[in-house]
C-alpha cells in the first residue's frame, strides 16, 4: 500500500526538508503533499524547489498546494515574461498578488536571493513600510520583464502544477482555509467550489475561519498560520501546546494545522503520514527542528526611515 505524507510550510528551509525526507524514506508511488509556501523567508528556496523536482523524477507523486507565496511568485513570473501557463487556476487567486510580491515584508526577495539574483538586494524594486504599495508597483512593473527575475523552467513547471486544494483520505487539504460561511457547508468539495466562485484568494490567505469547526466530515489540513501565532486568531491556544509550552500540530475541532514556523528561531517542520482510512487516531507525526540559518534582511532598516 502506498504511503501518503503531508508536510507543512517549508519556507526555503532546505536543510530541514532534506532531513525530513531522509527520515521519511519515500518510495516510488508514495505521495508527498506540500501544504504550500515552499519558498520565501528561509535562505534556500531554490534548494527546496530542486528537492521536489528530484522527488518527482524518482517516481514519487508530488502534490504542491498553491500557497500565498506561490501565488505571489507566479504572479511575478508572469509579469517578468516567464514561460508559465496559469490557465488552470481561477484568475481571482492572483488578484493583487504581483503588488503584494513587491512588498519587502512578504519576503519574495529571499526567494530571488537564493537564485543569486541581484534584484533581491536592490532597494528601488521593493516597497517598504511607509511606501504606497500600489503606486510603488506602478513604478517598478515595467522593469520586471528581464532575465534577472525569471526562475529556471523546471522550477516554473513545478509551481505551475500547484493545486488550489486536494481531497483525499477523508481530508480536505488547503493552504490557508475558507471563509466561515462556506466552512459550515456539509460538503467539502461544494465549500471549496463556492469559495472559488466568490474569491479564490481566500484559499491562500484566509484566517477568519480559524478556531471554527467545519460542517463537512473531512478534516481540514492546512498551514499558513504558524502555530505560535494562533493566539492572534484563537482565544485559547491550549490544545496546541504541550507541558513545556511548545506549540505542536494536533487534530482539534475538525482541523489540523501543519505550519510549525520552521523559519523561526524556535521553529520546526512538521509532517503527518495519513493512513488510507483517514482516521486521525492512526496519524503518524514527524517533527524536525529547524536546521537552516534564520534568513536576515540587510535592507530591513528602510522600514524605519
Amino acid at each position: 500500500m502506498s504511503r501518503f505524507v503531508a508536510v507543512g510550510d517549508i519556507h526555503g528551509c532546505n536543510k530541514t526538508l532534506a532531513k525530513m525526507l531522509e527520515i521519511l524514506d519515500l518510495a516510488p508511488d508514495d505521495t508527498f503533499l506540500s501544504i504550500g509556501d515552499l519558498s520565501s523567508k528561509g535562505e534556500d528556496s531554490r534548494g527546496v524547489h530542486d528537492q521536489l523536482v528530484s522527488l518527482e523524477k524518482r517516481g514519487i507523486n508530488v502534490i504542491v498546494l498553491l500557497g500565498n507565496h506561490e501565488a505571489m511568485l507566479l504572479a511575478m513570473q508572469r509579469r517578468a515574461g516567464s514561460n508559465v501557463d496559469l490557465s488552470a487556476f481561477p484568475e481571482t487567486i492572483f488578484r493583487g498578488a504581483d503588488i503584494s510580491c513587491m512588498m519587502r515584508s512578504n519576503e519574495t526577495w529571499a526567494t530571488l536571493k537564493s537564485y543569486g539574483r541581484d534584484v533581491a538586494e536592490t532597494r528601488e524594486f521593493w516597497a517598504f513600510r511607509h511606501d504606497d504599495p500600489v503606486e510603488h508597483f506602478k513604478t517598478v512593473a515595467p522593469k520586471l520583464d528581464s532575465e534577472d527575475w525569471r526562475l529556471p523552467q523546471d522550477h516554473l513547471d513545478l509551481l505551475s502544477r500547484c493545486k488550489t486544494h486536494h481531497i483525499a483520505r477523508n481530508c480536505l487539504f488547503v493552504h490557508s482555509g475558507i471563509l466561515p460561511k462556506y466552512l459550515r457547508m456539509d460538503s467539502a468539495q461544494s465549500a471549496v467550489d463556492s469559495q472559488i466562485d466568490e474569491d479564490a484568494r481566500e484559499l491562500c490567505w484566509s484566517r477568519e475561519w480559524l478556531g471554527q469547526t467545519p460542517g463537512f466530515p473531512e478534516l481540514v489540513v492546512h498551514g499558513h498560520t504558524p502555530l505560535c501565532y494562533l493566539y492572534s486568531f484563537v482565544p485559547d491556544t491550549t490544545p496546541w501546546r504541550d507541558s513545556d509550552l511548545v506549540f505542536k500540530s494536533v487534530v482539534h475541532d475538525g482541523a489540523l494545522n501543519l505550519d510549525s514556523g520552521v523559519f523561526l528561531e524556535s521553529g520546526h517542520l512538521t509532517a503527518v503520514e495519513i493512513p488510507e482510512s483517514g482516521r486521525p487516531s492512526e496519524f503518524r507525526f514527524l517533527r524536525v527542528p529547524r536546521l537552516d540559518p534564520v534568513c536576515k534582511d540587510r535592507l530591513s532598516h528602510f522600514n524605519y526611515m
